[in-house]
């Protein structure tokens, strides 16, 4: 699947996008995040802080989650991962 990214996670990365395989059952959103920060070092500070929060906005299929939400992500899925921008 993809999952698009903007803001300052979209910097770190150097990319827009992120390919990501996922189980034809899908998997809970905090697992791919963690898959996400496994192998992408650089989105780490933006996938947990000392808590082992996100520290950015994710929306799936074009709603906005709110702090523990972990629905099941399935292929086909629409992912945005959202890092705040400072600025204005």
């Amino acid at each position: 699947m993809r999952v698009e990214l903007k803001g300052t996670i979209r910097a770190a990365l150097g990319s827009d996008k992120l390919e990501i395989a996922v189980p034809t059952d899908g998997v809970p959103l905090s697992e791919l995040l963690h898959a996400i920060a496994r192998d992408n070092p650089r989105a780490r500070p933006y996938l947990s802080d000392r808590r082992g929060q996100a520290t950015l906005r994710v929306v799936h299929n074009g709603a906005a989650l709110t702090f523990g939400d972990d629905p099941l992500v399935r292929e086909g899925d629409k992912l945005l991962l959202l890092h705040a921008v400072a600025g204005g």
